[in-house]
């Protein structure tokens, strides 16, 4: 099934080690989108204007080259999938990627991570304006050492369903972690966290003198209404394929990045839905706090219908 229709790959023309690239090159060639290159720098200081055409060159070439040895790698030749870039200099790079989204229609931004410090998690700046903002799937990707039919790739699911919005969402996000597994180990791990509401505080309050037998009666109910809702979920999807579900006790921002640490997954597939009818109020809570912490690369969805503000 086509998932993309049209593709952006934004790069900042700078040496990675990522998979980037081949990625984008991939995704296009599988669903016959057109895909387009866009390379964001910081202007030159106007003393310096008369090497803004050299500048912006040597970025084509170092971005070209690196897209001509993705080409051999994955053995995409140009026929196949056209390529063409675009250096965009401004100040602002996350508000003019995301003009760019919206300019172009793209229903697919690929990325490059920003770079963290040593022993960093999360994504910086830019990449979080995009994660809040962008109104297309975003994919932050971080380099992997290992071959790509050995990547993991993991969603998290919120199977209790509070709309018809939120429901779109959980089929979308099982649809595209399918594909993306199927490119690499093939393996779905769906991941979702269940807890009972007042466990924490009737477990902690010895007064209000709750049987324990009671008290774990309403936790084990909760536990087994959550994980039908969580296998109904998967099957109104209709996606197919070798699925592991993880059901996880405990708070979705504790308990997501350090399984996701544990289990070695390469890419996490996750929606950012929060508040409805409220523009550009998208990435809730829970999303934000989980986003801040996994190391892995993201991809991250929006419901439709998503609408940023500024632009």
């Amino acid at each position: 099934m086509k998932k993309f229709k049209n593709i952006l790959f934004v790069s900042q023309g700078l040496s990675n080690h990522s998979d980037s690239i081949g990625q984008a090159l991939r995704l296009s060639y599988n669903n016959q989108a057109p895909l387009k290159g866009i390379i964001f720098c910081p202007p030159l200081p106007v003393n310096l204007s008369q090497y803004q055409s050299s500048y912006e060159n040597s970025l084509i070439h170092n971005v070209s080259e690196h897209i001509k040895d993705s080409r051999e790698t994955h053995n995409i030749p140009e026929d196949d999938v056209s390529f063409p870039l675009e250096v965009v200099s401004g100040e602002k790079p996350a508000i003019n990627i995301i003009r760019a989204v919206h300019k172009g229609e793209h229903d697919l931004l690929i990325k490059d991570a920003e770079p963290l410090d040593d022993d960093g998690e999360g994504f910086k700046a830019i990449d979080m304006t995009l994660l809040r903002k962008c109104p297309s799937p975003v994919w932050l990707n971080r380099a992997s050492s290992k071959p790509r039919n050995k990547r993991r790739v993991a969603v998290a699911i919120d199977p209790v369903i509070a709309s018809d919005e939120h429901r779109g969402l959980c089929m979308r996000l099982m649809e595209l972690s399918r594909s993306i597994a199927d490119s690499c180990d093939s393996r779905l791990h769906v991941l979702s966290c269940w807890e009972y509401q007042l466990e924490r505080y009737l477990d902690s309050h010895a007064w209000i003198k709750i049987e324990d037998k009671e008290l774990n009666a309403e936790i084990d109910k909760a536990k087994v209404e959550h994980s039908a809702a969580l296998d109904h979920l998967i099957k109104e999807s209709g996606v197919s394929g070798e699925i592991i579900v993880h059901h996880l006790h405990g708070v979705p921002d504790d308990v997501i990045p350090h399984w996701v640490d544990e289990h070695e997954i390469d890419i996490l597939v996750m929606g950012t839905l929060a508040r409805t009818g409220i523009p550009g109020f998208v990435i809730g809570n829970t999303a934000e706090n989980i986003v801040r912490s996994v190391t892995c690369s993201l991809v991250a969805l929006k419901p439709k219908g998503f609408v940023t503000p500024f632009v």
